[in-house]
């Protein structure tokens, strides 16, 4: 059998080598010229009168069209073969200068028009005509570079070419695009009088400038002058009504569109779609994204995104997962941005794990991480509470070749601060210089903070003395933590003097340094003062926050005052104020410590948005009330004490009381609950919880498993815990990672090492992080607790399953397994 013909080369390849080719004296005689036309543009028609110059130079246009980066090595190759062809020749490259010019303009490559106009100008014939500089006009118009066009149309006039409708046209686009559109509107009005009336393009690229500056009303005036508008003024009006916020007008449009039997094209769908998720309808958008693929188009991966992003606000991760993945199988690859949303989506969800998996997935794609990738799974790390984790993705960025910027510190420094690790955190600081970064007020501000906190106030007055050296001038965040301290240490007095000293230097006090005050005047019942204080600070421009009013709601409630309580939220309300979960608290609590518990429950109603949404305390407060008022005794709103008390009846009042006022049992309200109970290790309420689940059609979470599999390893019930570990596997929910480290941990304490590591080997380790699993189950499991003996058996079965883990976490291991020996 006879080998296969070789593929014929590449255009670029052909490309190349007519480029070298040129380059030798005597090229006329090299042997592939008379085939690369053939070669190169199979179609173009075989002129035996054509001498070879121009067929080359047409078969290169031709092979060029479809691509940037060919139309870009193209150039200098027809070019070169102008410059080498005799005078007489010269003048026929006309028609293969025209075809070019057209190409750069479809793509938008001023810079090759300019190019070619420049050798046309210098070395023609052909010389440029009319059509060219209208071409170049054009295309520097859509770049918004007006002022070069304007020397390119002088030229023009000076060359003898007198400016038409195009030329004006252009022009139009050009003024609207530098948003200059009342000199475009003067340009348009005057058309008729140069003796050009206006046609539709002159209607679409004003009609486009008004979107685009907000004059939407101008828009649709000009727009009820046409007499037929084409699709461009269409797509132009839905993207400025959209962009307006005026949707309904948007989808009309849209709709007149498609009847007068226009195709909307990406650009009219992604205003709509851009539309819907600024407006928080996201399901809408998402509909409006299935149109789109479902007639054909492919929108751009920014739209896409939107609606990923728009998902992940409201919390809706497994709707963001679905869209992330219809994308890629449907043509629109997703970025770095698209990642990036998603990771932060997981991390505000308190799902670091999943966030961290995606990592893997973005190189899969193509997609290398960014600083904002490692930023946002560093501060998802720390507010889950992985501080060490934290610095170990520090690390790995730093491995990548990233460097720290001011956010990752910023962000590392207050997770230290907060975990009251004050001297980790003022060595971090030290060593920002060797970092290459420039602490900002930022990084002052966050350190202040939390050495006040930590009663450091000395070391604190240090850091603000540097913070002046720096260059970094004090503001109100500055301040608010010595105001605070003043507060709690000398009294109200003090701190509104600092406040006053603050007015005095110049430094306009915020709305958190008044809080501060105004909450320490409440807790000492000088509602008077307080009030006094509150109006000076709204005088000064400080409108209150949700902190400020829930300090007033808290006062008013803790003395029964539910009266007072309401006008409060009223007057935020009224103010355009959100409440959040703990402002819903305050006034829950209020309400269950007079015994109107109907009122207490029927505020869950009210409970819907992201930041209102009931949390673990909402839930003890009203199990807490039920509780005193069986016990007829005060209970203290602790966590411990009520979930050591509470029983079953209790808990099922709970239930029955949220029924009589319309809310319903949610997967929260028993997540809440269940984890308390499980923090007691109450076996048989947990179970009889789960039973009233299921009885309720309440379906069991990903979060609910999550609380049982801890609550089974803290009892040392290791067979259940991995049984419930496998039905949420198959319930399509993927385990947190310290489900398997209390698991594993737990089993080898109780020398059950052979069964830990066969559920290792078991376990889908692909859906993970592999340098996380080394972390959080390995190092802070297994070997922080004395079980290094089985890691290397574990981390061989990663690399059996393709899980391997960085260089940089083997390295962390090593140095782990060290210490521990």
């Amino acid at each position: 059998m006879a080998p296969s013909p070789p593929p014929p080369p590449s255009p670029a390849a052909l490309i190349a080598h007519l480029a070298a080719v040129l380059s030798s004296p005597d090229w006329r005689f090299h042997p592939s010229l008379p085939h690369l036309p053939g070669l190169l543009a199979p179609s173009l028609p075989r002129t035996l009168l054509a001498p070879l110059p121009l067929r080359l130079a047409a078969a290169v246009a031709r092979a060029a069209a479809p691509s940037r980066h060919l139309l870009d090595v193209s150039l200098p190759v027809v070019l070169r073969l102008h410059a080498l062809s005799p005078p007489p020749l010269r003048p026929l490259f006309d028609r293969t200068f025209r075809s070019l010019l057209a190409h750069f303009s479809r793509f938008a490559l001023a810079p090759l028009m300019l190019r070619l106009f420049a050798h046309m100008h210098r070395h023609g014939p052909p010389a440029p005509t009319g059509a060219t500089y209208n071409a170049l006009i054009r295309a520097l118009c859509r770049r918004a570079d007006l002022r070069r066009a304007q020397r390119y149309l002088s030229l023009m006039v000076r060359s003898g070419w007198r400016p038409d409708a195009f030329t004006f046209n252009s022009l139009i686009v050009g003024y609207c695009r530098t948003q200059q559109v009342d000199v475009a509107q003067d340009l348009f009005d005057k058309m008729p009088l140069r003796g050009f009336p206006q046609d539709v393009v002159s209607y679409a690229a004003l009609i486009e400038g008004l979107c685009e500056t907000g004059r939407i009303d101008q828009a649709l005036a000009l727009f009820r002058e046409m007499k037929q508008p084409d699709m461009h003024t269409y797509v132009a009006l839905v993207k400025g009504l959209c962009d307006a916020g005026r949707g309904q007008e948007g989808l009309s449009m849209l709709q007149k569109m498609k009847e007068r039997g226009w195709r909307p094209n990406t650009r009219a769908y992604a205003a709509v779609v851009d539309l819907w998720c600024r407006e928080g309808k996201v399901d809408k958008a998402e509909k409006m994204l299935d149109e789109m693929f479902g007639k054909g188009l492919t929108p751009s991966v920014v739209t896409c995104t939107a609606v990923v992003n728009a998902y992940c606000k409201e919390g809706r991760m497994s709707r963001a997962v679905r869209v992330f993945e219809s994308m890629k199988l449907k043509g629109c690859e997703p970025n770095v941005w698209t990642f990036n949303v998603l990771v932060q989506g997981f991390c505000n969800e308190g799902k670091v794990y999943k966030a961290m998996a995606l990592l893997d997935k973005m190189r899969a794609c193509g997609v290398e991480p960014d600083i904002m990738t490692y930023n946002l799974l560093i501060r998802g790390q720390c507010i889950d509470g992985h501080i060490e984790s934290a610095f170990r993705l520090l690390r790995l960025m730093e491995g990548d070749g990233l460097a720290a910027d001011q956010y990752t510190c910023n962000v590392l420094i207050d997770a230290l601060c907060k975990d009251g690790k004050t001297n980790e955190a003022c060595s971090f600081f030290d060593g920002l210089e060797d970092r290459g970064v420039r602490p900002n007020s930022v990084t002052f501000n966050t350190l202040i903070n939390g050495l006040c906190k930590a009663g450091k106030v000395d070391v604190a007055q240090a850091f603000l003395e540097k913070m002046i050296s720096a260059g970094c001038a004090p503001d109100t965040c500055t301040y608010s933590p010595f105001i605070e301290n003043l507060c709690k240490t000398k009294g109200w007095r003090e701190g509104l003097s600092f406040i006053d000293e603050m007015l005095r230097k110049g430094v306009k006090p915020s709305i958190v340094n008044y809080t501060i005050v105004i909450d320490k005047l409440f807790k000492e019942g000088d509602y008077g003062l307080a009030k006094r204080i509150w109006g000076q600070m709204v005088s000064l421009g400080c409108s209150p926050d949700v902190v400020t009013y829930t300090t007033s709601v808290r006062a008013y409630c803790n003395e029964g005052r539910l009266d007072e309580a309401k006008n409060v939220v009223m007057g935020m309300n009224k103010s355009g104020v959100t409440m959040d979960a703990m402002a819903y608290n305050t006034l829950m609590d209020g309400y269950a410590s007079i015994e109107q518990s109907d009122h207490a429950v029927a505020i869950l109603k009210h409970m819907t948005s992201p930041a209102s949404m009931p949390n673990h305390f909402t839930f003890l407060i009203l199990l807490r009330h039920i509780l005193q008022r069986r016990l007829a005794e005060h209970v203290p709103l602790k966590a411990t004490h009520v979930w050591k008390t509470i029983g079953l009846a209790d808990i099922f009042e709970l239930f029955e009381l949220m029924k009589k006022n319309g809310v319903p049992s949610s997967p929260r309200a028993y997540l809440a609950i269940l984890e308390g109970l499980s923090e007691d290790k109450r076996l048989d309420e947990v179970t009889s919880l789960v039973s009233h689940m299921k009885e309720n059609n309440v379906p069991l979470n990903e979060d609910i498993y999550t609380a049982l599999v801890n609550c089974f390893c803290k009892l040392r019930m290791y067979p259940d815990a991995w049984a419930l570990l496998c039905s949420m596997i198959e319930h399509g929910f993927l385990p947190n990672l310290l489900s398997y480290q209390h698991l594993l941990s737990g089993l080898t304490a109780e020398g059950q090492t052979d069964r830990a590591k066969e559920i290792f080997r078991d376990c889908r380790w692909k859906d993970y992080n592999p340098d996380e699993i080394v972390w959080k189950v390995i190092i802070d499991g297994l070997v922080r607790k004395g079980y290094s003996d089985v890691c290397h058996d574990m981390i061989s079965m990663l690399e059996q399953m393709n899980c391997k883990p960085s260089d940089r976490t083997y390295a962390m291991l090593t140095k782990e397994l060290s210490t521990g020996e």
